[in-house]
């Protein structure tokens, strides 16, 4: 029984989707392969991968994602739902349809390192961008919405601490997953920060892949 889950994220075509899902599966035979689906409702019928799951939510389907803050709360409560009733998945490696594995079992290595770091979470391009001049940080520091948001749900003792780290990958602790992924109102700020700021405020341990 696998311990891991890799869930995919594409809105690709039918057949290219079903491509990526089974070079996964080839790749990384330690981790179980979960599609998720956000484009159109007809190509998600047309998938033959299985298990799938479809996300209806505008707020993925940005165009100006950066601007109009695209979100990833709709997915990660998708897959949260999706292994409610599913106790043996320890480990959520999360990643999106144009990523390529440079290593088999890439789910297993990340285990590893994640053990080594003594860390819920690993994400690539992690740092802490609060009291900078990054694009993302000044946008939502306009926003009282935001501070209010990192305030109802922070532990730590400097609520301040913002974080920003690449949507594409990441790897994650299940408590880590399904903490971040029960926050209802996160959706109207952009995934690249609000998702490592939530799981730092939570009270996880978030470390960068370096490497």
């Amino acid at each position: 029984m696998n311990h891991r889950l890799t869930a995919i994220l594409s809105h690709l075509p039918a057949p290219d989707s079903d491509r990526i899902a089974a070079s996964w599966q080839a790749s990384c035979p330690d981790s179980d392969i979960l599609l998720v689906y956000g484009g159109p409702q007809d190509q998600f019928n047309a998938l033959k991968s299985s298990p799938k799951i479809f996300v209806n939510d505008p707020r993925l389907r940005t165009r100006d994602h950066q601007r109009e803050r695209q979100s990833y709360q709709g997915v990660f409560h998708a897959i949260s739902a999706f292994i409610a009733h599913s106790p043996q998945y320890q480990f959520i490696h999360f990643t999106e349809f144009d990523c390529v594995p440079l290593t088999d079992n890439l789910p297993l290595w990340l285990t590893s390192r994640l053990e080594s770091e003594n860390a819920d979470v690993l994400g690539c391009r992690l740092s802490r961008i609060d009291g900078t001049n990054h694009p993302h940080f000044l946008y939502h520091s306009a926003d009282p919405a935001f501070r209010s948001l990192i305030l109802r749900n922070s532990s730590r003792s400097d609520p301040s601490v913002v974080l920003s780290m690449l949507g594409c990958i990441s790897f994650w602790k299940r408590n880590a997953f399904d903490a971040v992924a029960s926050i209802p109102d996160a959706s109207p700020f952009y995934l690249e920060l609000v998702i490592p700021t939530l799981a730092h405020h939570l009270g996880f341990r978030v470390r960068n892949l370096t490497d």
